[in-house]
């Protein structure tokens, strides 16, 4: 067994080699303050994949019992994997996949189980660091010569911090994710954040029958909430401290670990492209290959080059299959050439050209609020749909447990794409892209007393439909009377690259854009900044010319998208929209609107079909309703129950006072005795035994002399004149 111990941002990370698991290729126990992950990897050298993608698999695992907790459900145990492990699995991969040959056939799986959590650590940096090192020192033959890490960099006003516990995220106004290799950057995960947590909805107070009423006013958004973007220039800055970390901690960790990596294992690269055959290929049918490419339609260029395979395979005696893979390669090759020699793509525009834009507000009638967006072939159909606080989602992973009033699902269906499959459940992909939608229009959303439900449903897609669902949802909320502080868009930008001095950027990239590509970065926000960033590259790494270029040239589709945005004529259906309020009420009285065992919150509910909200540490009852009817003869049947309780209250009774009162109901604690001036006093089971044999002597209706004990807050108790 060998320990190593490694400073990083003043914490301590400890490295425990060939102590646990130690069948695997290679594993790795990492300790940082209470926290502990188990990273181990094996590869499959038996069984050689014969697919055309690199047969990587990264899961990452939470153990509940890492926080001391027992599994909800029927069997307590461990189920299909969580949001939060398939979002951190997507993250670890996208930037340990470069650093494998993609050429490399056999299958490698990366596992890491989060074994011991203190609810401090940044536990997802921690993990991609684990993966990254555990990967180096095992036999697979990666193309990095030093260690890949990740940072998480915070920002404070002006001031820039590297995170070192998770919870320092709550005070930031910047979420940026970094990971690279030396000085460059190979994955880019950014999101702003709102700062400020004030009151829930800007509210107009009147008095009514001594009760203050707060009726909120959900079409304005809160002037108080801070809302933020992040211009270039500091985004850049933050990138630049980010960088300057990662390169110190390369160094640091190669010079002290690479000692213990094992031999890498060499293999015979096979290149399923027969150089002569695509030659042969190329000359004879290159300019028609060129001709079916340009200016058409996904669907008509597939269509033609499917005709065109079948001819050649037919013509020279060849396997469909081979000649599909020799004439996509040809057709990368004139598609890259395109862009670089004669800045032309494949649909005739230009580098910086955005495609044409549609877009439907409210298309669904009975739908809170819906937008249909069509960007050239990809079209995303958004909803949005208003619900209750309690409606908001648990968030239940080892880092939080809070709940998540805003949701955002995005759907890919196999049809969007032209293929003939079932809809299954979610994949990991679907949920990567609604996490990032979700991440660009959250800075921007007014906390409001409501959940946000947005469902994106692509239903077609030719590149960038994640950046569609962004559009489309902000379109979405506006016409379900949601103001959002500043619209907010999304697009794709894309890199042909063959070196520092010969790259082109893409604008609104389409499919084979992505596919044919050397990156994929996702940047949504507006003229004031950008909400939230997701790279991902296929070179080595980024350089700040090529990133500052592709900021700017983002920063410019992204107003030109908005301005068409805007010209759209909005109008919410208030007719359909839920109806919600929210009103103080007197110190005291929350009980007597749950009633006993809840009986009189249960009975409102069903009589008015409502639902409320009951805030006990601030007073405050919401009530949201489907009706406006409905939420005011609710509101108006608490005001009732109020009523009541006050006129208790002011009943002028005093102690030592006698009356003449009647018996009105008897019960097994006592007798309630109805007095002449109003309400009802209650007439201990221990004094009727001290004055009578039996309270079974007194009857329903019966004349009583009673003295008043006491009188507080409308409750009166008695005894016998």
């Amino acid at each position: 067994m060998n320990t190593i111990k490694i400073q990083n941002n003043e914490q301590i990370e400890t490295y425990i080699f060939d102590k646990y698991a130690t069948l695997s290729d290679y594993a790795l126990m990492q300790k940082v303050g209470g926290s502990t992950i188990l990273c181990t990897i094996c590869i499959d050298y038996e069984n050689p994949t014969q697919e055309d993608f690199l047969p990587l698999s990264v899961q990452y695992i939470e153990k509940m019992y890492a926080i001391g907790k027992i599994p909800q459900g029927f069997i307590k145990k461990e189920g299909k994997p969580s949001e939060s492990e398939i979002l951190t699995s997507r993250l670890i991969d996208r930037s340990l996949r470069p650093l494998l040959p993609k050429d490399f056939p056999y299958p490698v799986q990366i596992t890491l189980l989060v074994m011991s959590y203190d609810g401090k650590t940044d536990i997802y940096k921690d993990a991609m660091n684990l993966a990254s090192i555990c990967l180096f020192l095992s036999s697979v033959p990666t193309k990095n010569k030093q260690i890949l890490n990740a940072v998480r960099i915070l920002r404070y006003n002006d001031a820039i911090k590297i995170c070192k516990f998770f919870n320092e995220i709550i005070d930031s106004n910047l979420d940026l994710f970094v990971s690279g290799i030396e000085s460059g950057i190979t994955m880019i995960e950014m999101q702003s954040l709102k700062t400020t947590k004030k009151k829930q909805c800007k509210t107009d107070t009147t008095i009514e029958n001594n009760i203050i009423s707060e009726s909120c006013n959900i079409q304005q958004p809160n002037n108080n909430e801070d809302f933020n973007e992040i211009s270039e220039e500091k985004l850049l800055e933050c990138l630049a401290f980010a960088k300057e970390h990662i390169a110190k901690m390369s160094a640091v960790y190669t010079e002290q670990l690479a000692p213990f990596a094992k031999p890498k294992k060499d293999f015979v690269r096979q290149s399923k492209i027969n150089t002569e055959l695509k030659e042969k290929i190329e000359t004879q049918y290159g300019k028609e290959i060129e001709e079916r490419l340009q200016g058409l339609s996904k669907t008509e260029r597939h269509t033609l080059l499917q005709l065109l395979i079948e001819e050649i395979a037919t013509q020279h005696n060849l396997s469909k299959d081979i000649v599909a893979q020799h004439v996509y390669a040809i057709q990368r090759e004139i598609m890259r050439s395109m862009i670089l020699t004669k800045g032309l793509r494949l649909d005739g525009r230009t580098s910086t050209q955005i495609r044409d834009i549609n877009i439907e507000s409210n298309l669904l009638p009975y739908v809170h609020g819906s937008a249909c967006f069509t960007r050239g072939q990809t079209q995303a159909l958004v909803t949005c749909t208003l619900g209750s606080e309690n409606d908001a989602q648990n968030k239940d992973c080892l880092v939080t447990q809070k709940k998540s009033a805003v949701i955002f699902h995005y759907n890919f269906p196999p049809f969007s794409v032209g293929e003939a499959f079932p809809i299954t459940s979610s994949s990991r992909r679907e949920l990567g892209h609604g996490n990032l939608a979700l991440k660009a229009i959250e800075s921007n959303i007014p906390n409001i007393p409501f959940t946000i439900r947005i469902v994106s449903e692509i239903l077609q897609s030719n590149g960038s439909s994640s950046m569609a669902s962004v559009c489309g949802a902000t379109l979405a909320m506006l016409g379900a009377g949601i103001q959002m502080q500043n619209m907010v868009a999304g697009i794709a930008m894309g890199l042909i690259y063959e070196s520092e001095t010969n790259f082109v950027i893409l604008s609104d990239i389409m499919g084979v854009e992505d596919f044919d590509g050397d990156m994929d970065f996702k940047v949504t926000g507006n003229e004031k900044g950008f909400s939230a960033l997701q790279l991902d590259i296929k070179i080595g790494s980024l350089s700040e010319e090529i990133l500052r270029a592709s900021l700017q040239q983002a920063k410019e589709g992204l107003v030109h998208i908005l301005s068409l945005m805007r010209e759209v004529k909005i109008e919410p259906n208030y007719e359909i929209l839920p109806q919600i309020e929210s009103f103080a009420i007197p110190i005291g009285c929350m009980p007597d609107i749950i009633g006993q065992g809840g009986k009189v919150i249960r009975d409102i509910i069903a009589k008015f079909g409502v639902a409320i909200d009951l805030d006990k540490e601030n007073h405050i009852v919401t009530l949201m309703a489907n009706k406006q009817s409905a939420r005011i003869g609710a509101k108006e049947y608490i005001f009732e129950i109020l009523k009541k309780k006050e006129v208790r209250k002011e009943l002028p009774y005093k102690i030592d006072e006698v009356y003449e009162g009647m018996v009105k109901k008897i019960l097994d604690f006592g007798v309630f005795i109805e007095l002449p001036q109003g309400g009802n006093g209650l007439l201990r089971i221990n004094r009727i035994n001290h004055e009578t044999d039996t309270k079974n002597e007194l009857e329903i209706g019966q004349s009583v002399s009673v003295k008043i004990l006491n009188n507080t807050h409308g409750k009166i108790e008695l005894d016998f004149a």
